[in-house]
């Protein structure tokens, strides 16, 4: 048994290694984090077990996305450069989506099992995203006040933890409105290629500043999660969640295209990009170019753009200024 490089099992659970003879890289089996590999320059530096400088939230937030980001079958490889990025921007999920998370778990395990969960796990508050376990107990005795969650409260020399956690039917409701892809977090997915000179900075240097100082949500994408978890997943998450979905087809690229007909399919609001010229030249694939498309160009000053979309958006999620 060692120190987890992440959790450093201050929430409880033990760590094991498993080594990798000429491998630049160690696996590792954390009862909260789970599996996951680390690279040997990493894990001599930001992830030394000794290393004292990450903060609560970074650890919190490194962990839940691990948990979030294995399978059986596969689990997170960590990297320098990446981890470098993602710490940079670390922050958890906020409390009504932890929330969300709990229903979730709850939910799966009661149609899995049939029955209810005795326990809540060690590794609870990073399936769920809380900073810590008492944080994600405390959600989860709130969600019982709401009517939401049934359980019974055990109280201990340790601390409080719920029993014999289950669902009410209006926390059914809750489970299949968010399955359904009816949940809404307050930011949006976008959809695109990834390394074009032109696109990339648009989106990070325009596009992104614009939608938080006009609607004050956030606008995401995979670049920097993706090398580091199982890119589906992540993918069909941040979708599924997003209160709503902009997807550039200015390179007709498959993915993107895939993207977009996964959100149309759980309803969410979709908002279609495209470079002026490109789309004046050859518009898009048939199946989209009748739909509201908005076109945006470096050539042109960007302010007739970030009218149209930001109204577009508006209308979408019946957002209008007072």
């Amino acid at each position: 048994m060692e120190t987890c490089p992440v959790c450093r099992n201050e929430e409880g659970g033990s760590c094991r290694t498993m080594r990798h003879d000429g491998s630049d890289q160690r696996t590792f089996r954390c009862d909260v984090c789970g599996t996951f590999s680390v690279d040997r320059r990493l894990l001599s530096s930001q992830l030394n077990p000794e290393n004292l400088e990450l903060t609560k939230i970074q650890r919190a937030s490194l962990s839940h996305f691990i948990r979030s980001n294995q399978t059986p079958d596969n689990y997170p490889l960590l990297m320098s450069d990446w981890f470098r990025a993602f710490v940079s921007q670390a922050k958890l999920p906020n409390p009504a989506i932890q929330a969300q998370n709990i229903i979730r778990f709850v939910g799966n395990q009661l149609l899995n099992s049939g029955s209810k969960v005795r326990n809540l796990p060690t590794n609870f508050h990073a399936i769920v995203g809380s900073p810590s376990r008492e944080f994600s107990v405390e959600l989860v005795s709130e969600l019982t006040k709401q009517g939401l969650i049934t359980g019974r409260v055990s109280t201990s020399i340790s601390g409080y933890d719920v029993l014999n956690v289950g669902l009410t039917l209006a926390g059914w409701e809750c489970y299949e409105t968010e399955q359904k892809g009816q949940f809404s977090g307050k930011y949006g997915f976008i959809a695109m290629k990834f390394g074009d000179p032109n696109l990339d900075p648009f989106v990070d240097n325009v596009l992104k500043p614009l939608i938080k100082d006009a609607i004050s949500y956030d606008l995401v994408d995979l670049r920097n999660v993706a090398r580091a978890g199982i890119i589906d997943n992540i993918m069909r998450a941040q979708i599924r969640d997003a209160a709503f979905v902009l997807v550039d087809l200015t390179h007709d690229n498959y993915g993107a295209y895939w993207e977009a007909g996964y959100a149309e399919g759980l309803g969410k609001p979709v908002i279609y990009l495209c470079e002026k010229k490109k789309f004046e030249e050859a518009k898009t694939h048939f199946d989209t170019n009748h739909c509201t498309t908005v076109c945006w160009t470096l050539e042109e000053d960007t302010a007739s753009f970030g009218s149209e979309i930001i109204a577009t958006i508006r209308r979408s999620l019946n957002l209008f200024p007072e």
